[in-house]
């Protein structure tokens, strides 16, 4: 393709840094003023709601609509709001101790959807015509499932159509579909923490973009570990190769993202998702 850049959005770059939007060191006031439970839990709703709304505008205005500015048609793929697969993952161990994979699966994957309806929704009332997809509609095809599957291949038929249409699509990373060989039939599937990376990187590969940008909390990858050593230093590039050295591997990226964009030849971006003009960290996989 040539001109569809494939953005993906971490959870805590979806959610920004204040939860329940400006003046929260208010928050507790305000709670105290309040009579009764349900009267905080709508205080506390309708606060991180609008929170999330002025958030989601935010990264459409600095990431996805300068994209479109300069002719492109981005690819758009999103993790969960942050902390939500954490409370999905913690309802289904309150419920029960060995819970049927499908089941915890298709929990798990709830919140993504959650979250990329919410960002199409924002760019279309921004002007911008977008379009939300599961994993299954954006063509994710995995090994195995439900739980801890890997991308075989992708079927971008359904995505390359709206791209050519000029619609933005916006995809909910972590999961995909698989077939179920002994009921004979599809079933969804999920990747493991951290899959959105995957997703957004087979996304690329399978429309032929040499790159993709992964859009966190943080900056870039450093030399160091920042919060222990102030004299960290961001690196502007490194090898895919030196990365798999790396112990720990870093966090802000997975691991099988990172192998998966060896073995298709796409670089990775790791850039900062509150400083636009921060050009971030290239790891080199071609």
């Amino acid at each position: 393709m040539g001109n569809s850049p494939v953005m993906k959005f971490g959870g805590s770059a979806l959610q920004g840094t204040e939860r329940f939007g400006p003046h929260e060191d208010m928050l507790l006031e305000e709670v105290r003023r309040l009579d009764g439970v349900n009267d905080i839990y709508r205080l506390l709703a309708w606060r991180r709601n609008n929170a999330r709304a002025q958030r989601l505008a935010q990264v459409a205005r600095d990431f996805v609509l300068p994209a479109r500015a300069e002719g492109g048609v981005p690819v758009v793929v999103v993790s969960a709001f942050d902390w939500a697969t954490d409370k999905l993952e913690q309802l289904a161990a309150v419920i029960s101790s060995n819970p049927k994979p499908r089941e915890f699966a298709r929990l798990l994957m709830s919140g993504e959807p959650r979250a990329n309806t919410s960002l199409a929704m924002t760019l279309e009332a921004m002007g911008c015509a977008a379009e939300s997809m599961t994993g299954r509609e954006a063509g994710i095809v995995t090994k195995g499932g439900p739980t801890g599957a890997l991308i075989d291949h992708v079927q971008p038929k359904h995505l390359l159509s709206l791209i050519e249409e000029e619609i933005v699509p916006v995809v909910a990373g972590f999961q995909g579909y698989y077939r179920d060989v002994e009921r004979s039939r599809d079933e969804v599937s999920i990747l493991g923490r951290g899959g959105s990376n995957l997703t957004a990187v087979a996304l690329a590969d399978a429309i032929e973009e040499t790159e993709c940008t992964m859009f966190s909390d943080v900056r870039g990858l450093f030399d160091r570990d920042p919060r222990k050593d102030p004299k960290a230093s961001q690196l502007d590039a490194v090898d895919a190769q030196e990365l798999f050295k790396w112990d720990p591997f870093p966090q802000v990226i997975q691991r099988e993202a990172v192998e998966y964009a060896c073995e298709r030849g796409v670089d990775i971006w790791i850039r900062s998702a509150f400083e636009p003009k921060v050009a971030g960290t290239l790891i080199k996989c071609r």
